[in-house]
């Protein structure tokens, strides 16, 4: 009896745990079930280590969570923002939506990580297309950094109304 009581609390205890994504990373128990209803387009990638970060993007107080995601039916890699909201929204660059200098694929992206500094600063162009120098952004939520691994890319931010790009490097 001992042996039954104590495997049905192991039991109760497994299902209450935060669940694990495909790779084996976890998620919020609100993040999992948001990403199972859109997985028939979506899997989570494994083109990048962390396959997810976890962070407040659009600075409402509650910690949302981004994933590397492939579109299967595109067959492109890009970014999935899930908001942690009653509205479930989410927000996708790259992974066949065109989105910045990132464009519509990110399989060029080597590197991301969360970008929590008060500022940033972002290359600006001449019409030529050449470089002309770099102007500073002011930051108020966390951001995405995400680049080459030698070389340019920039930041994924929530701007207070919309996802937008800031360009680093060339």
């Amino acid at each position: 009896m001992r042996r039954l009581i104590i495997a049905k609390t192991l039991l109760a205890l497994a299902f209450s745990v935060t669940t694990l994504n495909t790779f084996g990373q976890e998620l919020p128990t609100w993040a999992q079930h948001r990403f199972s209803n859109i997985n028939n387009i979506f899997e989570v990638s494994d083109q990048l280590k962390p396959q997810t970060i976890a962070a407040d993007f659009d600075g409402d107080g509650t910690t949302d969570i981004a994933v590397f995601v492939n579109n299967k039916k595109r067959n492109k890699v890009g970014i999935m923002i899930l908001l942690n909201n009653e509205l479930e929204q989410y927000f996708v660059a790259g992974a066949g939506n065109s989105f910045g200098a990132g464009g519509d694929d990110f399989s060029w992206a080597g590197i991301w990580l969360r970008y929590e500094k008060p500022e940033a600063y972002e290359t600006t162009f001449k019409p030529s297309g050449d470089i002309e120098g770099e102007k500073t952004i002011q930051l108020i939520n966390s951001a995405i950094s995400i680049r080459e691994i030698e070389g340019s890319g920039g930041l994924i931010y929530f701007n207070g109304t919309k996802f937008v790009w800031i360009r680093q490097g060339g």
